[in-house]
């Protein structure tokens, strides 16, 4: 049912023109109640104008779009004729048929901003009709006329902005859940077809797997509430960024403190780094995060391997950034279990009681070998390196500033934080 009949009982009511606002010696309402030709010719009025430069389209395509708008206007010019004729502000009720066009426009994928001019024009105008005979002595109706009309402007535009972006809303959910019922498929390793049938979700044959860890701050939160609010927002954020670096809803199961997300495997390197600083960004945070390439069908095992990569790099205290198999492979290695990587972790055994030689190691292969940088970082002159360097050397009987004294103490140090990871793990 067009607007124009489901609103008709707004201009058809029976008070009489006795408490009417009164312009130019006549009911103001009345140069608007031939509201369905007015609303054809406003209609057609401002069309070109928000054809104009720099302005704002009419929402949607062709006839079918036309007779939106029209609708809207003949509604909104309804409304404006009750308030004239009544000093009545108009019933929530009223604004239904606005609220469902509104919700339309959104589903539709017209801008908001868009939406609202529609709905302001044909209020505006209406108005200019009103005043445009306006006289001295009609000053104190024009002035009642005014409030009634802004009041009219704030009940359209609240409620024909909370319906769009209720359906917005609604939109936003249903993709977010359909794209997380798709990495969950995926992860599982079940056929997608149907999902993707269902859903409207584009496949590809392709993926980058990524695993993120985004450490989550708690100082800010000052109590239970505000640190759920606050993760609720950070969780947001840095969904949001994953959604505008992948240019629509991301296939990803995200959480306050990281979690997968699948991107399409034609990314670089440059835009895969790209997706991990805004997510960084978003959550103002460091990540370290892990990718791996897989085929559709090899998502799960790749989910796996990039899982146990960033517990590695989480478990090496590497720096931030995103690592692939190739940067982590000897590392990797060392990480199974026995008695091959408990020799290696054994061989420090002979520093335990010198933790600042363990401490000039680690810094002395973080620098690259640098002694001048592992100087400065750890507040020491050069030569007390050199001589902590030696005591590594005579203690552990292999030389670290020799090649294969250094490939033993590097696996070593590995060795050792994994094993002391994973007794931490089983207390």
């Amino acid at each position: 049912m067009p607007y124009s009949e489901r609103g008709s009982s707004v201009a058809d009511h029976n008070s009489g023109y006795g408490s009417a606002i009164r312009v130019a010696g006549r009911p103001a309402s009345q140069p608007l109640r031939n509201y369905g030709s007015l609303a054809r010719h406003l209609v057609s009025s401002y069309a070109s104008e928000i054809a104009s430069p720099g302005s704002v389209e009419v929402p949607g395509p062709g006839k079918e779009s036309e007779s939106d708008v029209n609708e809207v206007t003949t509604h909104c010019l309804q409304l404006g004729i009750k308030m004239l004729d009544t000093r009545t502000e108009i019933r929530d009720d009223e604004l239904d048929p606005l609220r469902t066009i509104a919700a339309q426009w959104a589903r539709e994928g017209v801008p908001l901003k868009s939406v609202l001019r529609v709905y302001h024009e044909g209020i505006r105008m209406g108005w200019d009709l009103v005043v445009s005979k306006a006289k001295a002595e009609d000053l104190a109706d024009v002035v009642a006329g005014s409030i009634l009309l802004l009041s009219l402007v704030e009940s359209v535009t609240v409620a024909a902005t909370s319906s769009y972006m209720a359906e917005v809303e609604a939109l936003t959910s249903d993709r977010n859940s359909a794209a997380q019922n798709m990495v969950t498929t995926l992860l599982n390793g079940r056929n997608p077809v149907s999902l993707a049938r269902q859903s409207g979700i584009e496949l590809v044959e392709n993926y980058a797997v990524m695993a993120l860890s985004v450490p989550l701050d708690r100082e800010d939160a000052t109590s239970q509430m505000h640190e759920s609010v606050a993760v609720r927002r950070r969780t947001r954020r840095m969904q949001a960024a994953v959604s505008d670096a992948c240019g629509g809803a991301p296939l990803a199961l995200m959480g306050a403190e990281g979690g997968t997300v699948l991107l399409d495997g034609r990314l670089s390197d440059d835009e895969l780094r790209n997706v991990v600083r805004r997510i960084a960004e978003a959550a103002e945070s460091d990540v370290v995060a892990a990718v791996a390439p897989a085929r559709i069908d090899r998502i799960p095992s790749a989910a796996d391997e990039v899982q146990e990569l960033l517990t590695l790099a989480r478990h090496l205290a590497k720096p931030p950034g995103l690592y692939r198999m190739e940067d982590l492979a000897l590392e990797y290695q060392i990480t199974r279990e026995g008695s091959g990587r408990k020799h290696l972790a054994s061989l420090l055994a002979p520093l335990d009681g010198s933790p600042e030689l363990v401490e000039t190691l680690e810094a002395h292969i973080g620098n690259d070998l640098n002694r001048q940088r592992t100087s400065r970082q750890l507040h020491v002159h050069a030569n007390t390196v050199d001589y902590r360097l030696k005591r590594v050397a005579q203690l552990t009987g292999f030389d670290p500033t020799r090649p294969s004294g250094l490939r033993q103490l590097q696996a070593a140090l590995t060795a050792r934080r994994l094993e002391r990871a994973r007794h931490r793990h089983q207390m």
